[in-house]
């Protein structure tokens, strides 16, 4: 009896372990299929399919030229992810060296650092690399990656988590018509990447539109994301926590407009961008200000980039209208700091402009506008500061910007052996004075250090208004 009850249980263990092992098996032997097929028929399987992991046989020619000659985006082969296996010391090293070069090749603010942090980062090649190879597994490497980084002083620049992964491949299957944007949407998709952030990984959705780069942090969004409220009887005040996506738009649109309808009880709107660390610059240039401004506005902003062969990629986008700068005559122009210009080969003028949405029977607010701002408000949320400053649109009161909202976003970028993704900017902006956003964000009108004195401030000055003959 003891016998048969022993072998009923090991067939049953059996039978538990086939069941668990034979699929993950399948899986194994479907994704190796799929790259003999790749291997013999070439980068394009019969059946009009990619592997995403071919991608790293591109150089940026060889790519620019394969993604011409694509009708559609294809449908990417998708294996199951699998645990991340454990890095080697060398594999460590790889990895290392691959993100110094993207940043080295690209990263613009190198002699910011310099003037403003006494830090060389190229310079510390050496001892950066010494703390790699004492990182004894992949969390230690994380850690030792993550900390390297913190050099630069930029929160464009870092190693990404799971749900920015993942709200990227998103946002990202939407577009194919940007060379750039969708080779990082492959890039995303590979297995390796998928492995270390455990994603499914994600199709190229069937109806797809222009997307621009400026989007730069995509963060989950709590509601709501606009808000209203009166601050005193003639005053009324906008929040806006994020500069969000299009998702947005429907339930941020009635928030405004219950505004617009009211409109003629307030002397005075304050919107409040204190702690916006940016997110979609069609926000405010498309979505928000359209909504507000009664007249058309404009400034002028000069980017530089870095030869690279990730700026040729996204300037293969002929919507970027960029030019060497040696056949332009930029002696014309004032900058700041334009010794920095030597390492730079690339010039963009970018224009920005609004028009006032004549669309809508209630667009327009004729009241005086003022802006609440502080350090926290960075990238997207500092490029609508700068615009309102230098159109002499609001009014600024707090505190100095975070800075670094003059630029074209972000680049992602994948790490060979870990999988991790990194972002960092390749953006070199100066505002319409001439002062690098970076080094020098956005500085109010008016200073303050707490909303009960901006407000208080406000008040004075509409008092003040009032009281003149």
């Amino acid at each position: 009896m003891k016998i048969k009850f022993k072998s009923l249980g090991i067939f049953l263990l059996l039978a538990i372990l086939l069941s668990s092992c034979v699929p993950r098996r399948l899986d194994k032997l479907k994704m190796k299929k799929a790259r003999e097929d790749f291997d013999k028929e070439g980068l394009i399987l019969q059946d009009g399919s990619f592997y995403p992991d071919k991608i790293t046989e591109f150089d940026v020619d060889t790519y620019l030229k394969w993604y011409e000659s694509l009708g559609q985006a294809p449908k990417l082969q998708l294996s199951k992810a699998q645990k991340p296996k454990a890095l080697t010391k060398e594999e460590m090293v790889e990895d290392f060296n691959y993100l110094f070069n993207q940043l080295k090749e690209n990263f613009p603010f190198f002699e910011v650092l310099k003037r403003d942090r006494k830090i060389d980062f190229l310079g510390n090649y050496d001892k950066y690399l010494s703390m790699v190879k004492k990182s004894e597994n992949d969390e230690d490497f994380i850690k030792t990656i993550s900390l390297i980084l913190e050099d630069l002083n930029n929160d464009h620049t870092g190693l990404k988590d799971r749900d920015y992964v993942e709200a990227t491949l998103e946002y990202f299957s939407k577009n194919f018509t940007s060379p750039s944007i969708y080779y990082e949407f492959l890039n995303l998709n590979r297995q390796v990447v998928r492995n270390r952030y455990g994603l499914s990984g994600i199709q190229s959705q069937r109806d797809t539109f222009p997307l621009d780069r400026r989007r730069a942090i995509f963060e989950k969004i709590e509601n709501p994301n606009l808000e209203f409220e009166k601050v005193k009887e003639d005053i009324g005040l906008l929040r806006i926590k994020k500069m969000a996506g299009s998702e947005k738009y429907t339930e941020d649109l009635k928030v405004l407009r219950d505004f617009l309808k009211d409109k003629h009880l307030y002397k005075a709107l304050v919107i409040d961008i204190r702690g916006n660390s940016g997110g979609n610059t069609e926000y405010w240039k498309d979505f928000l200000l359209p909504k507000l401004l009664t007249r058309p506005k404009k400034v002028r902003n000069n980017l530089f980039f870095k030869k690279s062969n990730k700026a040729k990629m996204i300037f293969a986008d002929d919507r970027l209208n960029v030019e060497e700068i040696s056949n332009v005559d930029i002696s014309s122009l004032k900058l700041d700091h334009r010794e920095d210009l030597k390492n730079f080969d690339l010039y963009m003028k970018d224009t920005i402009s609004v028009s006032p949405d004549s669309s809508d029977s209630l667009y327009g607010y004729e009241g005086s506008i003022y802006l609440l701002v502080d350090g926290g408000v960075y990238s997207a949320a500092e490029g609508f500061a700068n615009f309102m400053k230098h159109t002499n649109s609001a009014t600024l009161i707090g505190e100095e910007s975070g800075g670094d909202g003059i630029t074209l976003g972000v680049i992602n970028a994948v790490m060979p052996n870990s999988g991790l993704v990194f972002t960092y900017t390749n953006t070199l902006g100066y505002d319409p004075l001439g002062k690098i956003n970076y080094e020098d964000p956005t500085s109010p009108d008016i200073e303050s250090n707490s909303y009960r004195d901006s407000i208080m401030t406000i008040e004075k000055l509409m008092e003040s208004k009032t009281s003149r003959p």
